[in-house]
């Protein structure tokens, strides 16, 4: 055994200390608690905005922009993306949507964003449903439904896999009547 001095030991005892009190630290830190500090816990991703004519065919508008994204992040909140980057004259098509950061060689890392002619007017809104399996099982759903909608049917439901609408609703009556909105509806398992 070595001999070591008793300053060598409280310097080796204060290291070990301060290790343990930084480790604590860290160990309180989530996602959620990292600040955003350009190039240090950001890296620069590319936005593309684009356009949809539908069957496929898409276009690029406006200038790409770069916005900072947390490291450990994936994949960016469009709802997150300042309005002012957006192309003049558009608006985002999807608020609620999530992009996933895509990599590549010539650009880098970028994320694609549809956008929308702002004279071009939603007609339809998508809303929140709940189902009841009975006898309580309650599942959250979305529908479809014109933005000046007053309710909902049955039809406008967009059910998860491996259910599908009670048989109360199997006449087509049923099935377009308007309920209103917060209406609870009966599914079954598949």
């Amino acid at each position: 055994m070595s001999n070591i001095s008793r300053r060598q030991f409280l310097k080796g005892a204060g290291v070990a200390t301060l290790a343990v009190a930084a480790a604590g630290m860290l160990a309180g830190c989530s996602k959620e608690d990292v600040p955003v500090i350009p190039e240090v816990t950001t890296r620069p991703v590319m936005v593309i905005f684009m356009t949809g004519y539908g069957a496929g065919n898409t276009h690029v508008v406006g200038e790409p922009v770069k916005i900072d994204v947390l490291k450990t992040e994936n994949s960016v909140k469009v709802a997150d993306i300042d309005k002012k980057l957006l192309p003049e004259g558009y608006h985002l098509e999807n608020e609620n949507a999530v992009v996933e950061v895509r990599k590549d060689d010539s650009k880098g890392e970028y994320i694609i964003v549809f956008v929308t002619d702002v004279t071009m007017t939603p007609t339809k809104k998508t809303i929140d449903v709940k189902l009841l399996e009975l006898p309580n099982n309650f599942i959250e759903a979305k529908a479809e439904v014109a933005v000046d909608a007053t309710g909902v049917s049955a039809a406008d439901i967009q059910l998860p896999d491996g259910y599908k609408l009670s048989a109360d609703y199997g006449t087509e009556e049923e099935l377009l009547k308007v309920r209103p909105f917060g209406t609870i509806f009966i599914v079954t398992k598949i």
